[in-house]
């Protein structure tokens, strides 16, 4: 719901208030001479709006995505997404097949160049072979023990264990699947080093806060307890898929039973800039009409006991407030209700009940 569509709401809201009355209370008290009868309210501190939020998923503070190294034919996968390993588990294993046929061939073409090399190595000494062929043979023979050196590399690399103690966080392919180099096979947690929070904000958000900043944290799976953490890694860049920047906030207290994947809100403490002033509230009911991010209200004068307009700057509806960003200061007042049968320098009076001051405006 856009701005603007809220204020309209907000406007309605203010109005539905009068409609009990069965008539304009302002034309009526303004031709009796009294004042107008009002509802007010005033601007007060709200610290919580100037929290910047972010809403994020819960992972171990440590992760590996393991793949392997070389493509083949999956043959199996022994661990599924929330199974606990330890370290050294086997994991997944690729079809060992091709791998083995790569190993014979390279074993066979280093022989080969070992047999040429003591086959021209006498040869040499008697001046039979030349020193270019004898250096040739000697090539050949280093480059078969580097690619057998290679193949046995790979076929190391054709099973994946554990990295360490912990649990599988995805499963990302299946057995008789054929893959390609270092695309992922499973995500493991790497047991011990806590949980983190991963959130994205947009730009204007992401500028407000700084690393070290405290953010207060309430996971979905338990409402009542406020989780402490620090924001220890900002993006230097947005992701290109959704134009945010990915923030990672470190958990403190996390309870017993808090698992990757759970999901919650981050309330970050922001960067105060000097002299800044905090976010103010005033009832929605306020607002007479807005446009983008400013709206118009009309603030009571204490002396004379008549309105002004003002514009103000807004930023979002909190319940059944509208958090001000600048143009009120704390204390003062704004007309909550009534507002739309006030005119700039309309003298009021202020009520607690806007009906049964209609109602004693009728008694003879």
């Amino acid at each position: 719901m856009g701005l603007s569509r809220q204020f309209m709401l907000g406007a309605l809201l203010g109005a539905g208030l009068l409609a009990g009355c069965g008539e304009a209370p302002g034309e009526a008290a303004e031709a009796a001479g009294e004042g107008v009868p009002v509802l007010v309210a005033e601007a007060r501190p709200a610290p919580e709006a100037n929290l910047v939020r972010a809403y994020g998923i819960v992972r171990p503070d440590r992760e590996a995505i393991l793949s392997f190294k070389i493509s083949g034919l999956v043959k199996s996968i022994a661990a599924d997404k929330g199974d606990l390993v330890k370290k050294g588990d086997l994991l997944a294993e690729l079809d060992q097949r091709e791998i083995e046929a790569d190993a014979r061939r390279a074993a066979a073409a280093l022989a080969k160049a070992k047999r040429d090399v003591e086959r021209l190595k006498p040869l040499a000494e008697k001046g039979f072979a030349s020193r270019q062929a004898i250096q040739d043979a000697g090539t050949a023979y280093e480059q078969a023990l580097a690619e057998r050196s290679r193949v046995e590399f790979n076929r190391s690399l054709a099973r994946i264990t554990a990295p360490a103690d912990g649990v599988v966080l995805e499963r990302m392919a299946e057995p008789n699947e054929i893959v390609s180099p270092g695309q992922p096979i499973l995500t493991v947690s790497q047991g011990g080093g806590g949980f983190i929070m991963r959130a994205g904000l947009a730009d204007r958000e992401v500028a407000r806060i700084r690393l070290g900043a405290v953010a207060h944290v309430t996971l979905d799976a338990f409402p009542g307890l406020d989780v402490t953490g620090t924001v220890r890694r900002i993006a230097a860049a947005s992701e290109a898929r959704t134009g945010t920047f990915e923030i990672e906030i470190e958990l403190g207290n996390l309870p017993e039973g808090a698992a990757s994947g759970f999901v919650g809100e981050a309330r970050i403490e922001p960067e105060r800039a000097a002299g800044s002033a905090s976010y103010l509230a005033v009832p929605a009911t306020a607002i007479l009409e807005g446009h983008g991010s400013t709206a118009n209200v009309f603030i009571v004068d204490n002396e004379t006991m008549t309105v002004r307009p003002a514009r103000i700057a807004v930023s979002h509806l909190s319940g059944a407030d509208m958090i001000v960003t600048s143009g009120l200061n704390p204390g003062d007042r704004v007309v909550s209700a009534g507002a739309p049968y006030l005119r700039p320098g309309t003298k009021i009076r202020i009520v607690t009940d806007l009906k049964a001051a209609g109602t004693e405006r009728k008694q003879p």
